[in-house]
């Protein structure tokens, strides 16, 4: 995919300046980077005035995201397959910065408690957003419908059939 940019943009500069030389082309639109390769870059000037060089985005930099495989039994509407449809979602959320929003009022409203324990709950101890109403259940994702456990809390919770109430917010 990178060799085909180049050569479409190499053909774009080209018929931009047909009377220039590729050498002239080259030093004009392909710029010297710090590893010592030329990418394609232009001038720009920024708000306060400064001239900046703008270059293309590298299509190599870009990390390839493997998709996680889904066990073969899994139905998302079985309640016996809840915690493992949690969890995948939950891996799901950490990559979707709105849903870190969401995570962070929840995390608010319950002052960093654990709705269940009432411990704190931090990056190390770790939590997972519960539904009160299950999904399965016909539960919506609304923030009225949700409160964060600690992980060890949450396989208590579905392990042992109990209900989590939502602690008022301050």
């Amino acid at each position: 995919m990178e060799s085909l940019l180049y050569w479409r943009l190499r053909r774009w500069a080209m018929r931009r300046h047909p009377k220039k030389t590729d050498n002239w082309i080259r030093d004009r639109y392909w710029r010297p980077t710090e590893s010592g390769n030329r990418m394609f870059a232009a001038d720009v000037v920024t708000k306060n005035g400064n001239k900046a060089m703008k270059e293309l985005y590298s299509l190599p930099g870009t990390a390839i995201l493997r998709h996680t495989k889904i066990k073969g039994g899994y139905h998302p509407y079985d309640p016996q397959w809840e915690l493992y449809g949690e969890t995948l979602r939950q891996e799901r959320m950490l990559k979707n910065m709105s849903y870190r929003r969401e995570w962070a009022k929840l995390y608010l409203d319950q002052r960093g408690l654990c709705a269940l324990c009432g411990y704190e709950m931090n990056m190390e101890t770790g939590w997972h957003d519960h539904h009160m109403e299950h999904r399965v259940a016909g539960g919506s994702d609304a923030l009225g419908n949700r409160v964060l456990l600690h992980p060890n809390c949450h396989i208590n919770v579905h392990a042992n059939d109990l209900h989590v109430a939502k602690p008022v917010p301050a």
